[in-house]
């Protein structure tokens, strides 16, 4: 059980080579709510609020509020703590605005006092997807309450990570099939985590094997994916679109589409960087976590092709719609074909 009137900050730490764990994050975030939701009324006695539009007054009076027929309320708040990173290089002009931020700072350290007298029956949880190492009202927060930090898995982990999943889950995977899944997918827990759900049922019951894993994660998907890509990025929305269609009428998930291609532009822009830097081949694909010769080739291909400026301001847009799906704000199929429309004409 969940002690009473509780703190949680959960964050994520972003890698500039391996991303963010955010699915880990939100796993965790889950499990609070099923263990909360003892009675089936916590739904109606959330909220969830932006942080970095809420005040700590706000927060305050609504943390204070009973829940209704219910022993519990939760309160989420999303990017407070973003709101208080340290930028690693200041701005022109940003002396005013730290002076603001120090004085919002002040205001919002009085949280760790009032989770204190907080009511027993709220438990309030701070989520943030990209928290930098160094971040002030975390630092405050820290002995108020739970601090769990979430970083992206090492590539050798990969493996390691599958298959505790799928014995927790009583699964059975061979050891050679969950290899082979690390390596088609790599560290993108939610696609692992689906890929896993798709492979359980495919096999109804029955060990699964590499066969299947070649069956339902197979290299033509990636290859789709990659000509995809390359009609996003040559501009040639018409093709991109096409084979957006054709991926998900054979049955790929759009959720999966959407972390597939944000991953490969991740690997292109970290790609190219390590190009930058004069590393050789070999070392770009072990930094990267890629271990298919192919995969690594089309990347480094395409990192040769393309500006950074450009994949960046890509990059941007496709963690925009990630978000916006996540937080409900699109449907997965409108967000994906904006997205292409985006980056087409990008």
């Amino acid at each position: 059980m969940l002690a009473a009137a509780m703190l949680y900050v959960l964050y994520a730490i972003l890698d500039r080579f391996l991303g963010r764990d955010d699915f880990s994050l939100r796993e965790e975030l889950a499990r609070i709510k099923g263990e909360l939701d003892s009675d089936g009324m916590l739904s109606v006695n959330t909220d969830v609020l932006d942080g970095r539009e809420v005040s700590p007054e706000q927060l305050m009076a609504i943390c204070d509020t009973m829940p209704f027929l219910s022993a519990h309320r939760l309160v989420v708040v999303e990017g407070l703590l973003k709101r208080f990173d340290r930028p690693e290089r200041p701005r022109r002009g940003a002396r005013a605005a730290r002076g603001a931020s120090t004085e919002a700072l002040e205001r919002w350290r009085g949280l760790a006092d009032y989770v204190q007298r907080m009511p027993d029956t709220t438990t309030l949880v701070l989520v943030d997807e990209e928290v930098s190492g160094e971040n002030p009202l975390l630092e405050a927060l820290r002995p108020a309450g739970q601090v769990r930090e979430f970083r992206p898995l090492r590539p050798g982990a990969v493996l390691q990570w599958i298959l505790e999943r799928a014995q927790n889950q009583g699964i059975d995977i061979s050891p050679p099939a969950a290899r082979l899944l690390a390596d088609l997918v790599g560290n993108n827990l939610w696609v692992l985590a689906s890929e896993l759900a798709k492979l359980t049922a495919y096999a109804q019951g029955r060990r699964i094997e590499g066969a299947d894993v070649r069956a339902l994660v197979s290299e033509a998907h990636q290859v789709s994916i990659f000509a995809m890509v390359d009609a996003i990025v040559e501009k040639r929305a018409a093709v991109a679109l096409r084979l957006l269609r054709q991926l998900t009428t054979a049955g790929v998930e759009r959720g999966y589409l959407l972390a597939m291609v944000v991953r490969q532009y991740r690997l292109i822009i970290q790609a190219r960087e390590l190009m930058t830097a004069g590393l050789p081949n070999q070392e770009i694909g072990q930094r990267l976590g890629v271990t298919s010769g192919f995969v690594l080739q089309k990347i480094l291909d395409q990192a040769q092709r393309y500006s950074l400026s450009r994949l960046k301001a890509a990059y941007r847009r496709l963690l925009e719609a990630d978000v916006g799906v996540k937080r409900g704000h699109y449907d997965e199929g409108l967000a994906l074909e904006l997205l292409v429309h985006d980056l087409a004409r990008m």
